[in-house]
């Protein structure tokens, strides 16, 4: 028991170390390529955050185990705007953006029904897999388009003032390293977090949806914290949004590619569908201004609700 709490340790101290170099280097990124910090939360930070749900998910087809695939990356989702997101609420003053933030709000909902409907209506197979990951690619072009729309348009008079800052070799060496240092620190925190999760009873889909989906958002959260604290509001939204974004069309895509259809109960994809709306529903309601913390408090303790019922219902 010792050895797996201190494997444990070992894999979030990793995750804390790689998140926090990630932030500080992604910092430098706006200003380097002139280009809106919202769109390097979205594509950079999110796709290194996201790494460790893609190397838990890949060792989990690997094991034939679909569960556990589809339940990290619906749980993670659902961590990511019931608890990442209130986190950033309440240990900063986070403010939503008015145009790029509205934007990807929605299109996180375009994607989320998208995955929904490709594994429940249609079964899910090779063609739906390559539908999620072109959609993808074709989304991150389009971002990398309005990010240079932005630059030359409304984000214009803020890139002007913007100091350029030159990205050394050893930075972009640090970048790669950080990113390996986030799935390894994701692969052994989640590794010791079943093992200890083991004695429980609980099926693999649950685990999935609860210990690896918060064991796999660590790298969110942490850098959520970190963002917060030099200010970074933008980078904040920009990798909860995505990261669930990709969840769901990358590594959901990877699944589907090799997976036949496996029955995973109707709630998971309800709370689903229901977080990014509520995800939704506050970035609408507070465009262009700060998110008060109560909203932070209330979306904590859905979280808390949606553990409790995963453990008394599917238990």
């Amino acid at each position: 028991m010792s050895e797996i709490a201190l494997q444990l340790v070992l894999g979030i101290g990793l995750l804390l170390f790689s998140a926090r170099a990630l932030v500080k280097l992604a910092e430098k990124l706006p200003s380097s390529f002139k280009i809106s910090p919202l769109f390097i939360g979205i594509t950079v930070v999110a796709l290194g955050t996201s790494l460790p749900e893609l190397a838990v998910s890949a060792v989990a087809l690997m094991r034939n185990d679909i569960g556990l695939a589809m339940g990290n990356i619906i749980g993670s989702n659902i961590v990511n705007v019931l608890l990442v997101f209130p986190i950033g609420i309440l240990i900063g003053k986070l403010r939503i953006g008015t145009t790029k933030t509205q934007r990807n709000a929605l299109i996180l909902i375009a994607v989320t029904a998208l995955f929904i409907f490709l594994n429940t209506i249609i079964s899910p197979n090779f063609p739906s897999g390559l539908v999620l990951i072109i959609s993808g690619i074709i989304l991150t072009i389009a971002e990398y388009n309005w990010a240079i729309f932005g630059r030359k348009h409304e984000d214009s008079s803020k890139m002007k003032h913007l100091k350029k800052e030159k990205f050394t070799l050893s930075e972009v060496i640090t970048l790669v390293f950080s990113a390996v240092g986030i799935v390894a620190g994701g692969y052994i925190t989640v590794t010791s977090t079943q093992m200890l999760s083991t004695i429980t009873g609980y099926s693999t889909t649950v685990l999935g949806l609860t210990v690896t989906a918060f064991a796999t958002s660590l790298p969110e959260l942490f850098t959520t914290v970190f963002a917060q604290e030099e200010h970074q509001e933008k980078l904040t939204i920009g990798n909860i949004l995505g990261s669930n974004i990709y969840n769901l069309l990358f590594i959901g895509g990877i699944i589907d590619l090799y997976r036949t259809k496996t029955f995973i109960p109707y709630t998971d994809w309800v709370i689903l569908a229901l977080s990014a709306i509520l995800f939704l529903i506050v970035i609408r309601k507070y465009s262009g201004e700060r998110v008060s913390k109560w909203v932070g408090i209330i979306l904590i303790l859905c979280f808390l609700a949606y553990i409790y019922w995963l453990s008394r219902i599917r238990g």
